[in-house]
């Protein structure tokens, strides 16, 4: 039977490698290994993650689009804001990761009138087989007066156990958010804000040993020669 092991949330144990400013980082928890570029372009939005558990967080310093006075579209993210994982790896042998989730949450306002979306795009590709590779892009968008801030999520998921062909072990993972407000009118006002991403794995365990049929004839053969020997009795 399968083991099926839930991302841990707490107790994290990280290893860094190499010296503090070093450019690659590899923290580990007790399932699976991230390895990230510290130096990536995309950190001045995202900010760093932190390992916690089996999960990278997030606390996301400053990622936000604003549109005022009929300012038009203003984008931000796309490309710039594209984080990569260059690996993401299992700790055990045997094990897999199944599910990979990104959970997001953001905070947004329209005056008057106007529109904001947020845009969430996650890849993963084998760093095993180069042609094992899935992705899913999510989509959010709020038009009209909202009377206020509000606060909404936006979550992705990848099953690479399932979709690549070969073993789902150890991958490159990319996350790219995209963040637009628009006005087109004086007194308008459209702001949107990326607040937090949490990526988590799931694993599952896929080494199981079967017990040999020699094993069964023989344990059959006992089980019979004791039968016999208590009906001679």
């Amino acid at each position: 039977m399968k083991n099926v092991i839930a991302p841990v949330l707490f107790a994290a144990t990280a290893l860094v490698a190499g010296q503090a400013g070093a450019a690659t980082i590899t923290a580990c928890g007790p399932n699976v290994c991230y390895q990230y570029d510290n130096t990536q372009a995309a950190a001045a939005l995202t900010g760093l993650p932190t390992l916690v558990g089996d999960s990278m967080q997030f606390l996301v310093p400053a990622f936000a689009a604003q549109s005022q006075n009929g300012a038009g579209w203003v984008t931000v993210g796309g490309p710039s804001g594209y984080f990569i994982f260059d690996r993401v790896y299992t700790v055990n042998p045997g094990d897999e990761i199944t599910t990979f989730t990104v959970a997001e949450e953001f905070d947004y306002e329209i005056i008057t009138d106007g529109e904001v979306r947020a845009t969430l795009y996650t890849n993963a590709l084998s760093n095993i087989v180069g042609t094992d590779t899935t992705s899913t892009t999510q989509n959010f968008s709020a038009t009209g007066d909202t009377g206020g801030m509000l606060i909404d999520p936006l979550a992705a998921m990848l099953y690479p156990a399932m979709q690549f062909s070969g073993p789902a072990t150890d991958m490159a993972v990319g996350i790219q958010n995209t963040l637009r407000a628009f006005t087109d009118a004086s007194g308008e006002l459209a702001f949107i804000q990326k607040k937090f991403t949490l990526a988590t794995s799931t694993i599952m365990n896929t080494m199981v040993v079967p017990v040999p049929a020699a094993v069964w004839l023989l344990g059959s053969g006992v089980l019979a020669l004791g039968a016999m020997r208590r009906h001679a009795r």
